[in-house]
């Protein structure tokens, strides 16, 4: 691959990155918009939202309460998922 083609791939993902998280920013805006109307099930033409309330949600840190408990090497390593030769790409837009 040449640095030419490097160059445009980089960029033409950046833009999809863009648009992604605009629409995911305008698909946030319509869900508070439907939200405003309350717990409920909203038909559309083509698609379906339903809005339900939870009083409280609890998530727990699994790690830092195996860290805390000064959790086993062996135990943690037990419940450790391994990934072997993983290459991963970010990509953000450059400031001018």
């Amino acid at each position: 691959m040449t640095t030419a083609t490097a160059l445009k791939i980089v960029d033409e993902l950046g833009l999809i990155q863009d648009q992604i998280e605009q629409l995911m920013e305008q698909a946030e805006s319509l869900k508070d918009q439907i939200k405003l109307l309350g717990e409920g099930t909203y038909r559309g033409t083509m698609y379906l939202t339903q809005i339900k309330h939870t009083a409280e949600k609890k998530s727990t840190s699994w790690a830092s309460v195996a860290k805390e408990m000064n959790a086993p090497e062996a135990l943690i390593k037990k419940h450790t998922k391994v990934t072997l030769n993983h290459l991963s790409a970010t990509t953000t837009a450059l400031s001018n």
